[in-house]
């Protein structure tokens, strides 16, 4: 039993970590798309958001799905002193996942002109040439994750993850300054930041490769033999609970992808003109980053918990889970709400301060909405699987990726790009209760005292006005709608937000003592705050 629970712990600390660099990683993702957009404009940023779905979901796979099942089985293999047999998954991993690979590169490669018409627009076939290529890194990346993972060395993952994005980010930034200076067309510049990407995870492989000497690619030329049909009977639930898993992780980059193969198409359909139909997609794209920042703390809060509650149902405290889960809730309801209604309040002077117009605002608006939605699914994911129930959020996501696809293609054709965004509000949505109902009917669901909920939803109301109030005084003073005015009002109107939330949350009685020691980092903050307004 020992072992076991000294095995598990190992387990948690490794998903805590990962999680903390998939953080930083999306930070990345989030705000290099920014300086992206204003050097590519809308057509250039809708090139590239086309064909990210494809690199987004290859990283996904080589984060959480095909690593986690290498490490878990070889940490079982090697618990059991059976190194010869480890050696045999890893090399029926890498060449299992090379042979996926290749085909797979082979018909984004291929069929690309096919893809793109799909899409709509033929023109995106060198772009979606150049991103196909990252998929010949799958095997590299995930087995060399997977090899040390399995070892309880997370280190390497961590560090590969985190410099990929950040070369990433940089060639990408870097060749699309070039290109546009260069006079190129949209579809080369966004065939460069594709190329960017691809550059960005091979210097992740080149990292891996570096920081543990080359281990696990040296095995793989040891011959092997292995019962195939054996290897998967006796590890079906395995890859369960790695695909389950990753098709959580995966649900912001299937939507992007339904929006990919419908939102042009409708459109078009409706009779809008090509090059509209292209830029109005960009500006709908826009969404994305704002998204991503809103529910990155939300994420890094539910994180933060979700160890802690597993932690205690393994010892079986399971009160002190409850109290963990319902905590998680509600600083998914308290962050995302706040991330929410601050955004859509002051959504035309951020457009226009981030984006350099404000063209959509009324799609980004009803687009702010799913990041409440995102932060609540994201938590209660999380905590399910903590709870061992891993299978409901799938599920969810399957049943919001059909939701998504359908009411895209009955609302997208009257509504244009407005259409798609609620559509996305409403998958998220139904996805969001399908958790409830299901997690109640487990007996497991604990969402705490309904006063807190009403406190909360109070104080969202309370900085909702005084935002709103301060944002209309302070248009009022700066009436020329220029960039830098909008920018002005938007970061004061952040400003005055959050200062207001963090207040009212630290005087009033929203989370007891004890949930605050919970959190004993944020609980430090708060006790000097409370010194400081309550000591007069």
């Amino acid at each position: 039993m020992h072992v076991s629970n000294l095995q598990k712990g190992k387990i948690l600390k490794g998903i805590a970590l990962l999680s903390m660099v998939a953080i930083v990683a999306k930070i990345l993702s989030a705000a290099y798309r920014i300086p992206y957009q204003n050097m590519a404009g809308d057509l250039g940023f809708y090139v590239y958001q086309q064909v990210y779905p494809f690199y987004g979901i290859v990283i996904v796979l080589a984060m959480y799905g095909f690593p986690v099942v290498l490490s878990k089985q070889r940490a079982e293999l090697l618990a059991r002193g059976m190194e010869r047999e480890a050696k045999q998954v890893l090399s029926l991993f890498f060449y299992g996942l090379m042979f996926f690979s290749i085909v797979v590169w082979a018909l984004l490669f291929f069929f690309a002109e096919v893809i793109a018409t799909m899409m709509g627009d033929m023109w995106l076939e060198s772009p979606i040439k150049a991103m196909s290529y990252i998929v010949l890194l799958l095997p590299f990346l995930s087995v060399g994750r997977g090899f040390h993972q399995g070892e309880g060395n997370l280190i390497p993952t961590a560090i590969s993850h985190v410099a990929e994005q950040f070369i990433r980010v940089l060639f990408i930034l870097g060749l699309t300054y070039l290109f546009v200076q260069a006079g190129s067309d949209a579809y080369k510049i966004g065939s460069g930041a594709a190329y960017g990407s691809v550059i960005g995870a091979a210097a992740g492989v080149i990292i891996l490769l570096l920081l543990t000497r080359a281990r696990w690619l040296r095995q793989l030329i040891h011959p092997f033999k292995l019962d195939f049909f054996k290897l998967i009977k006796g590890n079906l639930d395995l890859f369960k609970q790695s695909l389950f898993i990753c098709l959580s992780a995966l649900l912001v980059n299937l939507f992007q992808l339904v929006d990919a193969f419908s939102v042009v198409r409708l459109m078009q359909s409706m009779g809008v003109e090509q090059i509209i139909a292209f830029e109005t997609k960009g500006v709908y794209d826009r969404s994305q980053p704002l998204i991503q920042l809103g529910t990155i703390l939300t994420t890094t809060l539910a994180l933060a918990l979700v160890p802690m509650l597993s932690k205690a149902l393994i010892e079986g405290e399971l009160e002190l889970a409850s109290r963990y889960q319902s905590l998680s809730y509600r600083l998914a309801f308290l962050v995302g709400g706040a991330a929410t209604v601050g955004l859509m309040i002051i959504l035309k002077p951020t457009n226009h301060m981030l984006f350099t117009d404000t063209a959509g605002t009324d799609v980004l608006t009803v687009m702010s909405m799913a990041i409440l939605l995102l932060s609540s699914f994201t938590t209660m994911a999380a905590v399910l699987q903590g709870y061992n129930y891993a299978y409901l959020p799938a599920i969810a996501v399957a049943l919001g990726f059909v939701i998504k696809v359908i009411s895209n293609i009955f609302l997208i054709p009257f509504y244009g790009t407005l259409g798609a965004a609620w559509s996305t509000v409403l998958a998220t949505l139904v996805m969001v209760v399908f958790l409830l109902l299901s997690f109640k009917r487990t007996s497991h669901l604990y969402l705490g005292k309904l006063t807190s909920y009403m406190r909360i939803s109070g104080l969202l109301l309370i900085m909702a006005v005084v935002v709103f109030l301060w944002k209309y005084g302070v248009t009022i003073g700066f009436a020329d709608g220029t960039r830098g005015a909008d920018t002005f009002i938007a970061l004061s109107s952040v400003t005055v937000g959050g200062l207001v939330t963090v207040i009212f949350l630290f005087l009033l009685p929203i989370f007891t003592e004890e949930e605050w020691s919970s959190i004993p980092k944020l609980n430090k903050i708060r006790a000097k705050v409370r010194f400081f307004l309550l000591r007069g």
